[in-house]
């Protein structure tokens, strides 16, 4: 596992993308280890939000550029990903 990587909050995806298709998105550009969408666990459907961690990465670079683009019709919002409190 690589040390350098961080891992960033991806809002108002559209529910019809995949991991896949979000991460040939953000390869283009950056290299992500990983992408993880968010699925409700009663109905198996997407939220519309998700989580890629990428690799060797200036964050606020990548912030700057895939913040407010545009994805299949959608609006993207981009942050650095908050640390889970445990409790």
């Amino acid at each position: 596992m690589d040390d350098n990587v961080s891992t960033l909050y991806v809002g108002n995806l559209p529910y019809k993308a995949n991991e896949d298709a979000v991460k040939a998105y953000f390869e283009n550009h950056i290299r992500v280890q990983s992408v993880r969408l968010m699925k409700d666990k009663k109905t198996g459907k997407r939220k519309g939000y998700g989580f890629i961690e990428v690799v060797d990465g200036d964050v606020d670079a990548i912030i700057g550029q895939f913040n407010d683009s545009v994805f299949q019709d959608r609006t993207l919002k981009v942050r650095p990903a908050k640390d889970k409190v445990p409790g």
